[in-house]
């Protein structure tokens, strides 16, 4: 097994701990002080939008429109992410497993890859299923990637490092709420818990059906 595999299954593994970690813990993320890497800030306008890519774990293509009518929780990293993608995609699993059972089948996930170069649809599939199998994954070229990016006020850039993985991807680590109509509802800030991404669901999904006079 080459080093970079050995760093990749060592994140995996990270991963899974954080997972068991979130799920026994009701309060904040464990701390990142020390993190290798610089989570950087979401942009100040965002428009959110359609999102189409050619890499998906559900099939040939990924487009966010096939997920209508459900409310999506969507977010941007990769998988040899060492701290804020595994404690995000944690609380996000963690999310899932405290949804009220009228919402089970409305809600889903979406991670969205930065790193194509090494993210390819195995790679995402063998990922996700570390944290819940309602979370599904995406990936395109950069050429793809930066229009999305750009629409959901993303950053991300490479970072060179003397590591055996060769490089680390600095990323903003938002996750967003789009409702059943494709609009961006929410942007939740980094180290939001399970608790509150869950009620922010709640909350829109009781204000849609109270408008719909359900």
């Amino acid at each position: 097994m080459s080093l970079k595999s050995v760093f990749w299954a060592v994140a995996v593994l990270a991963a899974g701990a954080l997972l068991v970690w979130t799920s026994l813990n009701p309060g904040g993320p464990p701390s990142l002080d020390g993190a290798s890497h610089e989570v950087l800030p979401v942009a100040d306008e965002i428009s959110g939008g359609p999102i189409e890519l050619p890499v998906a774990t559900t099939g040939e293509r990924f487009d966010l429109a096939d997920y209508a009518g459900r409310y999506v929780w969507v977010y941007f990293g990769y998988t040899a992410c060492p701290d804020a993608c595994p404690t995000s995609l944690g609380w996000m699993s963690a999310a899932f497993n405290r949804l009220p059972e009228e919402l089970e089948d409305r809600v889903a996930g979406v991670f969205i890859s930065v790193d194509p170069e090494r993210d390819d649809a195995g790679r995402l599939a063998e990922y996700v299923a570390h944290f819940h199998p309602q979370i599904d994954a995406a990936t395109g070229s950069q050429d793809d990637l930066r229009p999305v990016a750009e629409r959901y006020g993303v950053f991300y850039e490479r970072s060179e490092s003397e590591s055996a993985m060769g490089y680390m991807v600095d990323h903003s680590s938002s996750t967003y709420l789009v409702g059943p109509d494709g609009a961006l509802l929410e942007i939740h800030p980094h180290g939001t818990p399970a608790a509150e991404l869950v009620d922010t669901v709640q909350r829109r999904a009781e204000a849609e059906n109270g408008a719909h006079g359900e």
